[in-house]
């Protein structure tokens, strides 16, 4: 439409000219932003950025705010040539939008589309299928799974791993088990106390983020049950705090270095106009093994 027009964009197009800045655009009132993680990604993208001379600038959205409008903005007034989405949820219309204005971005993080966009993601049903595994192959049969937002794409595929993992040993899911939309703490000691309230407690939990696990980690010291030797408990992201706590904490590690390389590397290919599905990358996870799954 005419309000979309902008002939200072396309005057900057046709003569081949490019900012040289990139956006990261997270959302600003959506999920918790963990300070730890997002210090350190930051960090990794700028280093990112200079090895290519480009200058990064961070864009915050509203949770829901006018991101058409948002969007359309930063990139067809050539402020930016290109842009990193992080925040993806499973249904994600930002993405759409994106798609279907022909603006080229690559995606933190895939959605429930995973067809013609470009998308850095890690694999995380693989990351929690391992940390599940891990606990089964050391005799634990009752496994519990704290959660986080189901709706944001990575939560159901870590919800996936732990129960592909069962699934591979014929472990029965007991709903009991799984509290998959945790958001804070408070909500999280909770969980932990109607599990210690069952019959059969579990013998060991696995986690969607290390900060659910940490947040499990004081609840059952206050309960009298010490991580690492009454309960096995894991983690994932490897967040700095993990390796600190008392027992060091076991867990999923992203790594953001690869990462944070890949998103600039893909997105300077989407601006060059290679085909968004030749640049789809799903990175795999590490396991960390440490004192409080070692029981």
């Amino acid at each position: 439409s005419e309000l979309d027009y902008h002939p200072s964009a396309v005057a900057r197009r046709l003569q081949g000219r490019r900012s040289e800045v990139i956006a990261y655009v997270t959302e600003v009132g959506g999920q918790p932003v963990n300070d730890f993680q997002f210090k350190d990604f930051i960090t990794v993208l700028a280093r990112s950025c200079a090895e290519h001379q480009l200058d990064l600038l961070i864009h915050p959205l509203r949770s829901g705010g006018d991101y058409r409008t948002d969007l359309s903005r930063l990139l067809r007034g050539g402020h930016v040539d290109g842009l990193i989405l992080a925040d993806t949820r499973a249904e994600d219309a930002r993405v759409n939008y994106l798609i279907e204005q022909g603006l080229p971005f690559v995606a933190f993080g895939r959605t429930n589309r995973n067809d013609n966009y470009a998308f850095v993601d890690l694999d995380s049903q693989a990351g929690t299928y391992a940390s599940t595994m891990h606990l089964i192959e050391r005799g634990h049969r009752r496994i519990a799974f704290l959660g986080t937002s189901l709706t944001f794409a990575y939560a159901q595929y870590r919800l996936d791993g732990y129960n592909q993992a069962l699934r591979t040993y014929d472990q029965p899911l007991d709903p009991a088990l799984i509290f998959a939309d945790l958001d804070n703490e408070s909500q999280t000691r909770e969980a932990v106390r109607q599990l210690l309230s069952l019959p059969e407690p579990p013998s060991a939990i696995t986690a969607a983020t290390d900060m659910l696990a940490l947040h499990a980690m004081r609840a059952l010291e206050d309960a009298g049950i010490q991580p690492g030797r009454d309960i096995a408990l894991v983690g994932f992201d490897d967040i700095p705090l993990a390796a600190y706590a008392r027992p060091a904490l076991t867990t999923v590690r992203q790594p953001f270095d690869l990462i944070g390389g890949l998103l600039i590397r893909t997105l300077l290919g989407v601006i060059a106009g290679a085909s968004e599905i030749q640049h789809q990358h799903l990175v795999q996870p590490t396991l960390v093994v440490r004192e409080s799954s070692c029981m």
